[in-house]
């Protein structure tokens, strides 16, 4: 009777055991449902395939508008010039779609100093850039400027917060691609030790970073300008740089070279 009785036991934890066990597996696949169709919710294209270009080439300079929305950032800058109170801010505003992926923002793009100039045409209809995805935040729907051609350039109104200065400094050569120049008088002082990006306020202006001819040292000379941001880029093509390596950029007006290698004075 006992015997019979155990093997009653058994069976019985037997049975909570697989019960537990098929409960615990149907709740872990509960889990991950809605995560799987949150997933999949966002992976659908909301673009329309058969929007066509108007076909008119155009070319603008536009300016970059930011928002706290998923919304159109780009304005022309003769829009924002007229000021034309009787449409909404906003509804001036569109979106921008590159013909191919050559054409993507150089990474010293900064939209507090730089506008850009594109040439290309609209789209005929309302729509978002080809292949966006639907995201979270809703999107509303604007005109799309398809673009062959970009140039990224200054903003006339641009106006740095900095103070106009002069600043002895000397070149590092420092073997990856990152800022390079720094005071002479903090040579000897790590500590104090600060490392800009030049860029030149026109194209008549010597370009500093092209001074050292990879052997020669020192290259010192004397620079005067200002800041134009505390952490970005020169207005110039860069190689292997990223985001990391974004530093003060001084933008000079005026360039004298002190010593390039052993030419004292050298130009």
């Amino acid at each position: 009777m006992n015997r019979q009785k155990n093997i009653w036991i058994i069976f019985f934890l037997s049975l909570i055991l697989v019960s537990c066990g098929q409960t615990k597996t149907k709740h872990k696949t509960n889990q991950t449902e809605p995560k799987q169709q949150v997933e999949n919710k966002y992976n659908k294209i909301i673009s329309d395939s058969t929007n066509k270009l108007t076909g008119k080439i155009e070319n603008l300079e536009i300016e970059y508008t930011v928002w706290g929305c998923a919304c159109p950032q780009w304005i022309k800058r003769k829009d924002l010039e007229l000021n034309d109170t009787t449409i909404k801010f906003i509804d001036k505003h569109f979106y921008i779609e590159p013909a191919d992926s050559t054409l993507e923002f150089p990474i010293y793009f900064d939209p507090f100093r730089h506008n850009v100039k594109l040439q290309g045409q609209f789209y005929e209809r309302k729509d978002y850039p080809q292949g966006t995805i639907e995201m979270e935040e809703p999107m509303p729907k604007a005109k799309v400027f398809h673009y062959s051609s970009m140039e990224v350039v200054d903003k006339p109104n641009f106006k740095p917060g900095s103070k106009i200065e002069t600043l002895t400094l000397i070149f590092n050569a420092i073997s990856y691609s990152c800022a390079q120049w720094s005071e002479t008088r903090f040579s000897s002082e790590i500590e104090n030790k600060q490392y800009y990006w030049l860029e030149p306020a026109n194209n008549n202006l010597i370009k500093a970073d092209t001074l050292f001819n990879g052997e020669d040292l020192p290259v010192i000379i004397k620079v005067t300008g200002r800041i134009v941001t505390e952490n970005g880029f020169p207005k110039r093509e860069l190689t292997k740089v990223g985001e990391e390596d974004a530093g003060k950029v001084f933008r000079y007006t005026k360039i004298e070279v002190i010593q390039n290698g052993q030419n004292k004075n050298g130009r």
